[in-house]
């Protein structure tokens, strides 16, 4: 999950982690000295229905979308006290005339999966004669079609959108604003919640490293972020973390960063400081965040994880086949044992979200199958299986220009998704769409999934950490919906009730994992079946073929 400026992560940079934190989070605030007051909308573009927006799963919950714009709240918390300021996430409401009647300036930020909505927005703010402003990943290289705002903001906005204030200020705007140098994350302030609805979420973000010190050939974090992993200090990190526990925030945290344990010593540093906060406070928490691999190799790291009550972590696992990970430069899944690496995350209280790709021009005729059993084998309930893509910026786009093998540019998300589609694969269209099809729906079909899921709850070992809470009435209803929509009302309920009673006879102590489990399982099904169901060829088969 790559977002950084206006979109949903702001970066953070290095700092000493033994010390205390050296800048307050009004330093930013105060390069802006200015006297102008405005009304600021922060926009934040629609999602679509994709693999990640888990929309089908919202049906079940009174939240409205999985997790807040973290990079906008940032921006928020980054301009003038004196500003007036109001949230749109389009994801919870809609941008009403009346949201763009009231404001003089707009800040709109997104992913490339976003743009479509980006674009609409932004045409919007241009009618109501809005002064626009945009960044994120979405800017991270040209694009015509969202060229039409007043300014751009490239890079992280710490540095770029101060620069700005006092331009403002001084009546000499530009139109770009670019920054040369990865900031240090002591400049960057805590997200101003007060502009959000917690009831609207599931999860809280808040972001601790950023970049990553792997160099995968199909990945933009480094061209983005640098490969140095950068660190907001211990004091920084908790003092975050207590702002979401003042706010009476009691669910999830996510750390949204590219590789959370990208150095290790640093991350057993902020974890064993979580450790301490989460018992001084009677674990009011659990984590959710992204990591590499070699993270189940460290016994101590994986100790500490499980203490400070992380819950799932989001790993790149991409292929069982070596020959595959050498040609993406994934050197670091070749140095462990991928069915090992699981069991022992499972081990230690941590549901494995894995990321898989197939269309590798090294991948054999029986890579669906191959990675079809592995992920039956590990008991890995969510496979997140994407087609191979190539981002702008990356090697592996280069690479594929010059072989003439790129369809176009790709929205971010090959996940049943065909316009995330867009290197021409050795095994051909046919081959690849038709096997893809068939793993997904061997993956998440009701049978085969539920049988998955007990896998992974008789290898799931309870986090004995975490305290054992009674369900709330929020989570009493969540449950009664649940059986009525998926055990009356789907046509697989027979399934439902045959796990059902399974897992209560054989792991009742794990029923609300396994139950929260299924139903994104519920949302993968039905995005699965309206792409095998609509698939098409000819879009993809129109560019270039080898």
């Amino acid at each position: 999950m790559v977002v950084h400026n206006f979109g949903g992560l702001v970066p953070v940079w290095q700092a000493d982690l033994g010390t205390s934190a050296r800048t307050p989070d009004c330093t930013v605030l105060s390069i802006f000295s200015g006297t102008i007051f405005m009304n600021a909308l922060l926009i934040y573009p629609r999602f679509p229905e994709t693999f990640w927006s888990l929309k089908y799963a919202l049906e079940f919950l009174p939240a409205k979308a999985t997790i807040p714009p973290l990079g906008l709240l940032t921006i928020a918390a980054i301009l003038p006290d004196t500003w007036t300021k109001r949230l749109v996430d389009m994801n919870v409401r809609q941008l009403t005339d009346a949201d763009l009647a009231w404001a003089d300036i707009a800040f709109i930020g997104a992913m490339s999966i976003q743009a479509k909505s980006m674009e609409d927005a932004i045409r919007r703010c241009r009618d109501a004669n809005i002064r626009t402003c945009a960044g994120g990943v979405v800017y991270a290289t040209p694009r015509d079609d969202l060229s039409t705002v007043d300014h751009i903001f490239l890079g992280e906005a710490e540095e770029t959108l101060p620069e700005f204030l006092d331009d403002l200020a001084a009546g000499k705007t530009r139109a770009v604003y670019r920054n040369e140098r990865f900031p240090d994350l002591s400049m960057s302030p805590v997200p101003k919640w007060d502009l959000i609805d917690f009831s609207n979420y599931l999860t809280m973000p808040l972001q601790v490293t950023r970049g990553c010190p792997h160099d995968c050939d199909f990945c933009h974090v480094t061209i983005l972020n640098g490969r140095r992993p950068r660190s907001k200090n211990i004091y920084k990190v908790l003092s975050e973390i207590e702002s979401l526990y003042e706010v009476g925030w009691r669910g999830p945290i996510m750390f949204v960063d590219d590789n959370f344990t990208g150095r290790r010593s640093l991350a057993k540093r902020i974890l064993a400081a979580i450790v301490q906060w989460q018992t001084e406070h009677a674990y009011p928490f659990v984590f959710l965040s992204q990591a590499s691999v070699e993270v189940a190799s460290d016994p101590e790291l994986l100790a500490l994880l499980q203490q400070a009550g992380f819950i799932q972590l989001f790993l790149g696992i991409e292929t069982t086949v070596p020959a595959s990970l050498l040609e993406c430069n994934k050197q670091q899944n070749l140095r462990c044992d991928l069915t090992e690496m699981v069991r022992a995350l499972h081990e230690h209280s941590i549901d494995v979200l894995g990321g898989f790709i197939v269309g590798f021009d090294a991948d054999p005729p029986t890579i669906f199958d191959d990675l079809a059993m592995f992920v039956e084998k590990t008991g890995i309930p969510t496979a997140m299986v994407g087609v191979l893509a190539a981002p702008p910026g990356t090697r592996l786009y280069n690479r594929m220009a010059a072989e003439g093998r790129l369809t176009g540019e790709s929205d971010g998300d090959s996940i049943a998704n065909l316009s995330g589609m867009n290197v021409v694969p050795v095994m051909g269209w046919d081959r690849l769409l038709a096997g893809y099809k068939e793993l997904l729906t061997r993956l998440y079909e009701p049978k085969p999934y539920y049988r998955r899921v007990m896998r992974f709850l008789s290898s799931y070992k309870l986090n004995p950490w975490l305290p054992r809470r009674l369900p709330t009435n929020t989570q009493v209803h969540t449950f009664l919906r649940i059986v009525w929509m998926l055990g009356v009302k789907d046509h697989e309920r027979l399934s439902f009730w045959q796990f059902l009673f399974r897992m209560l006879l054989k792991n009742p102590e794990l029923f609300p994992l396994g139950i929260a489990t299924i139903v994104g399982g519920y949302h993968y099904r039905l995005i699965s079946q309206r792409f095998v169901a609509s698939a098409q060829l000819e879009r993809l088969t129109s560019g270039r073929s080898i």
